[in-house]
């Protein structure tokens, strides 16, 4: 792309802008409420009119959560990189760049507030928004799921406190986008990285603090730990429940 750095400049000040937007929408409903209910304070005792506006700050707050993941969870949906097939490839100076670059930005501006519904169905719900595929019965525990739409996750995964995972990287002045696949049943330990174009295999368990490389496939059943992951149980070697 030519003149990628006036772009990026550019984009840079017009992202602030819509920054503003982002955190600012929701408090409108957020401070309606608060309105609301605050008016009921009017003529009150001085320890009532303390509670109302306790409780109303509280709801406004809550309120503001909501619309602030809605609104981001939407426009990550509109704006974020598809991918078929394996991987999307593309200079580092390339409008998927800029998309990637943004949905980044928005992603991590919901952080401070989608640290307080994880895990929860209010979280997975933000990740569906933003592009992730998310079976039934899923558990995320954490802020760090980079890339929504990278994302596939089958039903019963749990994925621990503050695992990472990235569905990008950079490589020879290239942005590598590539999915990331849980399947059935498996288990992301706390604190685990999980890299671009990884497929977790069903009833699987990566062990904490792993690092899963690039472009790994994990079989199914099997453990594994270590920086960088390896096997460290196979399949073979757990036991066969049906025999006994």
């Amino acid at each position: 792309m030519r003149n990628f750095a006036l772009v990026q400049a550019i984009g840079t000040f017009l992202l602030l802008v819509y920054m503003i937007v982002l955190w600012g929408i929701p408090l409108v409903p957020a401070l309606a409420v608060f309105d609301y209910i605050h008016c009921y304070s009017d003529g009150q005792s001085e320890l009532i009119t303390y509670t109302i506006t306790a409780f109303s700050l509280v709801i406004a707050f809550i309120v503001y959560i909501h619309g602030l993941l809605i609104f981001s969870g939407l426009t990550q949906r509109l704006l974020h990189v598809r991918v078929e097939g394996e991987k999307r490839v593309a200079p580092l100076e390339s409008w998927m760049t800029v998309r990637w670059a943004i949905c980044g930005q928005l992603h991590r501006a919901t952080w401070p507030v989608l640290t307080h519904v994880v895990p929860s169905p209010i979280a997975n719900f933000y990740y569906r928004l933003a592009g992730s595929k998310i079976g039934k019965r899923v558990q995320l525990n954490t802020v760090h799921l980079n890339d929504p739409g990278m994302v596939r996750i089958e039903d019963n995964v749990v994925i621990g406190g503050g695992a990472i995972i990235n569905g990008h990287l950079v490589e020879k002045g290239q942005l590598i986008l590539s999915p990331i696949t849980f399947k059935k049943g498996c288990l992301i330990g706390a604190r685990a990285t999980i890299q671009p174009g990884v497929t977790i295999g069903e009833g699987s368990v990566i062990a904490t603090n792993a690092l899963v490389g690039k472009w790994k496939e994990i079989p199914d059943g099997e453990v594994w730990g270590g920086l960088p992951a390896k096997c460290i149980k196979k399949n073979s070697d757990r036991p066969n429940l049906d025999d006994e």
